[in-house]
């Protein structure tokens, strides 16, 4: 807690202090030039008036600790307690329903807006343990809707979004090595196979194509 000119804040320490939607209105309302004013306002209760009278190295103290919880990178979380419910994060990703799969992909074309619905899909209320391992409940898009998921933290559903994130990336970068090698490959077939007289000509072709097939 901080006490300045008879105020008293609460600062968040970690996203898990911030509530998800708190966090969303911050994303949905902040732009360049009103962020700082919008992050002390959903995150630390305090209104323009408010921050205009406070000293200036009490609101840059209170910045900084704002941006370094901003900043922070949540790993995945697979299990957590709401409202005396074990929920957890779907465990067969790779067997996701067609259900399932077109709801997260249009919800995720707006994650921030849909968070609690992002959240309603992925995660479930587990139904059966054992081992370290869970079974959810099946996917009912009436019943799974998020409903309720606005008090969580906000570092649950940035985990995911990061999860999402870093495994597009593992998924591209294997793409682009397979695509490589198959290429390569092809590369050296060809090479192999061009007469003396124009290979050089056919060889600088391909890399051409190969080049702009990897940057696109």
């Amino acid at each position: 807690m901080v006490d300045t000119q008879s105020v008293s804040i609460e600062i968040p320490e970690n996203l898990s202090d911030i509530s998800l939607e708190k966090y969303k209105k911050f994303i949905l309302m902040a732009s360049e030039e009103n962020g700082d004013e919008i992050a002390l306002y959903q995150f630390c209760g305090l209104t323009p008036q408010m921050q205009e009278g406070m000293k200036k190295n009490d609101l840059d103290e209170i910045r900084t600790q704002l941006a370094n919880v901003l900043s922070e990178k949540p790993s995945l979380i697979k299990t957590f307690k709401h409202n005396g419910v074990e929920y957890g994060f779907h465990p067969h990703l790779e067997d996701i329903s067609m259900g399932e799969y077109i709801d997260l992909e249009e919800y995720l074309k707006d994650p921030y807006k849909q968070a609690e619905k992002v959240l309603g899909v992925l995660y479930r209320p587990i139904k059966q343990e054992k081992f370290g391992r869970y079974l959810i409940e099946n996917y009912d898009p009436d019943k799974h809707n998020g409903m309720g998921f606005q008090s969580l933290g906000a570092d649950i559903f940035l985990g995911c979004l990061l999860f999402f994130y870093r495994l597009e990336n593992r998924l591209q970068q294997t793409f682009l090595q397979s695509l490589e090698k198959d290429q390569m490959m092809a590369l050296t077939s060809e090479l192999n196979s061009v007469r003396s007289g124009d290979g050089m000509e056919q060889y600088t072709k391909l890399l051409k194509e190969i080049y702009s097939t990897l940057i696109k």
